[in-house]
């Protein structure tokens, strides 16, 4: 089987290195171009629509790699980032990169799932994987070529997998478990297991979450994780912030390029474009984590939200009942949506005993037995 993790951590050295001046892409200088190598002209300039806007972590991170990319490349290849909505809606941006409206794309893919359905299981799902889980699935057992399976029919070329941390229910009641839900309306990508509990779950696309929310359309909705809920101003409307994410447990947002845009490049520049994404895969992570962490801190020294973790065993029957909608979901769509469900099912079965015996000293303890001291108040 194809270890694609390997191949990542390699392209992530030597992007490092060439970031650090320890290394460099050598190519012979245009005509016109500077004492410094850097050509004077592009050969390629493309845009990069990606789901987020300016001014968020996500974007920025996007926007830095861009120009690591002009960099690394000498200058021979420029990619412009352009925030959601600039060439197509939310909904709308994987088909239009697909068409060549843009070259490059960073969104959910489940936005996709209507040409592909596989998408969903493969970026996201109630009650499934963490993030470490879906890296590891991703890059050693076979995830990353079934994803770029279901990509081949949007016509793009995967590049990057960014995952982000734990996603929280911004609400206006506090629910402790899942019963305490029922008659109420989310908004949440995937309805069918909350519908279970008779939670009216409602889809709808990032532009219209915040309206929803404020003029009580919904009780709760889910978009991401705590700073991501604060850029949207999801925060300022909601009273509690509950966890843990069992809708969309660490949404997978992908980066991907036009084929035929992407098969125009030279090896060199593919590789770069790789090595580059691939580099800072892990701080979509890590930021998304700290700063949420921050933005918690923040929010319950002022009193202006509280944080509920919900009663876990309600999780136990919740798991069961999702499993029963991936049957059906495996049985209704066949094809690569069974293949993708039967690959993560035999990935967790010999995953799952190894994570629970090989887990950090610290699970299961307070914060404060993990600290060994007191937290101050």
């Amino acid at each position: 089987m194809k270890k694609v993790f390997k191949k990542a951590l390699g392209i992530a050295v030597i992007a490092a290195l060439m970031l650090t001046g320890c290394a460099k892409v050598q190519t012979a200088p245009a005509s016109g171009s500077a004492s410094s190598g850097m050509q004077a002209t592009p050969e390629f300039n493309w845009k990069m629509q990606v789901i987020h806007t300016t001014g968020q972590s996500d974007f920025e991170q996007n926007k830095q790699t861009a120009e690591d990319i002009y960099k690394m490349s000498n200058g021979r290849l420029k990619i412009e980032v352009v925030p959601n909505g600039t060439f197509a809606s939310s909904s709308e941006g994987f088909q239009a990169a697909g068409d060549g409206v843009f070259e490059m794309h960073s969104s959910w893919p489940i936005y996709a799932k209507g040409i592909e359905y596989a998408l969903l299981p493969l970026s996201t799902g109630s009650m499934s994987m963490d993030a470490m889980d879906k890296w590891t699935w991703m890059y050693e057992h076979g995830g990353w070529d079934l994803s770029q399976k279901a990509f081949d029919k949007l016509n793009l070329q995967l590049v990057g997998l960014e995952i982000w941390g734990s996603e929280v229910m911004m609400s206006k009641k506090p629910y402790k478990g899942l019963s305490d839900m029922a008659g109420n309306k989310m908004r949440t990508s995937d309805p069918r297991m909350i519908a279970k509990y008779g939670v009216a779950g409602i889809s709808m696309p990032l532009e219209e979450v915040f309206t929803a929310m404020s003029q009580g359309a919904v009780e709760s909705a889910e978009f991401g994780h705590l700073k991501y809920d604060e850029s949207l101003g999801l925060v300022d409307i909601s009273k509690y912030g509950i966890y843990p994410d069992f809708w969309n447990v660490h949404f997978a947002t992908t980066v991907v390029v036009n084929k035929d845009a992407w098969n125009s490049l030279p090896p060199d520049l593919q590789l770069i474009v790789e090595m580059a994404f691939k580099a800072r895969e892990l701080q979509h992570w890590t930021k998304s984590q700290y700063e949420s962490a921050q933005t918690m801190k923040k929010l319950q020294e002022s009193g202006d939200m509280e944080f509920i973790r919900m009663n876990k065993e309600d999780f136990i029957k919740a798991r069961e009942e999702m499993v029963k909608i991936e049957q059906e979901d495996a049985a209704k769509y066949g094809g690569l949506t069974a293949e993708v469900y039967d690959s993560i099912n035999e990935f967790q079965e010999m995953w799952y005993p190894y994570k629970d015996m090989s887990s950090w000293w610290g699970a299961g303890l307070t914060p404060e037995q993990q600290l060994g001291y007191p937290l101050e108040k």
